[in-house]
């Protein structure tokens, strides 16, 4: 009865953060945590503090869970992160990543566990002065962690996301209408990302999410409908996009808004602004 009653919470969680109901999910999951201090219900209000950059209330929820389960250890290093503590970091990665978490279970939580941690490692690699192995075969997002390329990025996106015709394929996730400069897009989601904006996701990716709110920007590959909102997913705390993609529309108002400035050059394909591409590099204390 207990384990069901915690499930009907966590969907209408998950529903109320589709939805940008934070406020709502907060209030659930505070109120869920006081009836039983579950693991999932805690990393999960962590991650929303998480979120909005209030980083000590984070440690504070997350400071006596069980790091036998996944997602406490996700919620904890995504603080690390955000802190950019690596040290921190380093450690908690290198003492938990041949355990098997009591969360872990199904094939497909498994497959996201490995992968999390796999790119953690990637990820460490770049901040950490230790000796730490880099994983045979890399693909696509491990390169771009490690050697990071924006002309690689609107590869991966035309080949991905983009058809000439406008039409969805198997092949193909949703796509952006071509009448759109895809490379001015790139870069004005690139200078227009707000770090507290941040997404606050369910699952085990490894990378920071924001959403934008851009009218009638292509398909969604499930609805097969116009959307109004796209996707952008960023190294962590920087704004160097490695994917984005557009999405069916959102409620949430919590998105980030490209530029009027910006707008003309990408709307626009004979005009065009200077091709420079300014790293911005997120902190904790931004103001």
């Amino acid at each position: 009865m207990e384990h069901n009653i915690k499930m009907t919470i966590l969907d209408e969680v998950k529903e109320s953060i589709e939805n940008g109901d934070i406020r709502k999910a907060e209030t659930l999951l505070k109120g869920s945590l006081d009836f039983n201090n579950d693991p999932e219900v805690a990393s999960i209000l962590a991650n929303i503090h998480t979120g909005r950059g209030e980083l000590n209330e984070a440690l504070e929820i997350l400071k006596g869970q069980d790091f036998n389960y996944f997602c406490v250890f996700k919620a904890l290093a995504e603080v690390y992160i955000k802190l950019q503590k690596y040290d921190k970091l380093y450690n908690l990665w290198n003492k938990n990543r041949n355990r098997n978490f009591q969360d872990v279970i199904t094939r497909t939580q498994i497959l996201d566990a490995k992968y999390f941690l796999r790119r953690l490692q990637i990820f460490l690699k770049t901040f950490v002065r230790k000796k730490i192995e880099i994983p045979s075969n890399l693909n696509y997002k491990e390169e771009q962690y490690l050697h990071y390329d924006y002309k690689k990025t609107i590869e991966h996106i035309q080949e991905r996301h983009t058809s000439p015709n406008n039409r969805i394929s198997i092949k193909l996730g949703s796509i952006f209408f071509n009448y759109y400069d895809l490379e001015e897009l790139l870069f004005s989601a690139s200078r227009n990302i707000e770090f507290e904006k941040r997404m606050i996701t369910l699952d085990h990716t490894f990378s920071d999410t924001y959403m934008f709110k851009f009218k009638n920007i292509g398909i969604d590959k499930y609805s097969r409908k116009r959307t109004n909102c796209f996707c952008v997913a960023a190294i962590p705390n920087t704004n160097k996009i490695i994917t984005m993609y557009p999405v069916t529309n959102r409620k949430t108002a919590n998105c980030c808004t490209i530029s009027k400035q910006d707008m003309l050059p990408i709307c626009n394909s004979i005009v065009h602004s200077d091709m420079v591409y300014r790293e911005k590099t997120y902190s904790i204390s931004k103001k």
